[in-house]
């Protein structure tokens, strides 16, 4: 049987999702879980791979099982055995034939700008910018909407396709924060974080305005300013057909 498992974690003390040897990841944290819970080995398979120090709100995976348990009690008993920084949210049984990955149709990313500086409570989950101007930036954000080619936006070093769509750029500011969101159906490895770098430095006179055009129209990786921190940045949506 397989199962489709939506999960909710803080990113600050693993090694990002995938499993990788000697290191503390998110992966290998559930699917410890898993064979605590079954005594079985059960892989998984997750939506999207997110990097060290970076939070989810909303990651899917699935995994197969070959036992009928129903859905309350996968997520009683998964929970109950994962640390409090990662929590199964929902499990559900799904088709044979569903990938969590490859059945992702697109994903938002949510990155969160401290108007003050944060406090220690604060510092793993938002980013403060001295001297942030929103009035800079605001408008070059919808030169990322669209079909381009996102190669000056990552190291890529996977060599995977470097044309990304992006539905929606936007940004929501409140009394305390401004809250970025982008909504695309694939993302390169670093993209958003590099994308928000560049939105810092146009925001704080570092790069000039037409600075994220110019990056999109010359495919240049060189022109990059700072990739913005993991901590700022949320996992927080994948759509399916």
């Amino acid at each position: 049987m397989r199962y489709k498992a939506i999960i909710a974690y803080e990113g600050t003390q693993y090694s990002g999702y995938q499993t990788q040897e000697k290191e503390t990841t998110i992966q290998g944290t559930f699917e410890k879980a898993l064979r605590l819970m079954t005594q079985l080995e059960i892989p998984t398979f997750a939506a999207s791979r997110t990097d060290k120090g970076v939070h989810a709100l909303y990651q899917v995976t699935h995994f197969d099982a070959p036992m009928d348990i129903p859905n309350e009690k996968w997520i009683y008993g998964l929970n109950i055995r994962l640390p409090g920084d990662i929590r199964v949210l929902k499990v559900a049984k799904v088709k044979d034939t569903f990938h969590a990955r490859f059945d992702a149709k697109s994903k938002i990313y949510t990155y969160k700008i401290s108007k003050k500086e944060v406090s220690a409570f604060e510092s793993n989950h938002e980013v403060y910018v001295r001297n942030f101007d929103i009035n800079l930036v605001k408008d070059e954000l919808e030169d990322i909407v669209g079909t381009h080619d996102f190669s000056a936006f990552s190291p890529n070093k996977e060599n995977k396709p470097p044309v990304k769509t992006i539905y929606s750029f936007t940004y929501k500011e409140t009394k305390t924060h401004y809250i970025f969101k982008i909504h695309g159906n694939h993302f390169l490895r670093y993209m958003v974080r590099s994308i928000m770098g560049n939105v810092i430095a146009i925001a704080t006179n570092k790069k000039p305005k037409g600075h994220l055009k110019e990056m999109l129209e010359t495919k240049n990786r060189l022109l990059t300013a700072k990739t913005a921190p993991a901590c700022g940045l949320y996992l927080t949506r994948i759509y399916y057909k």
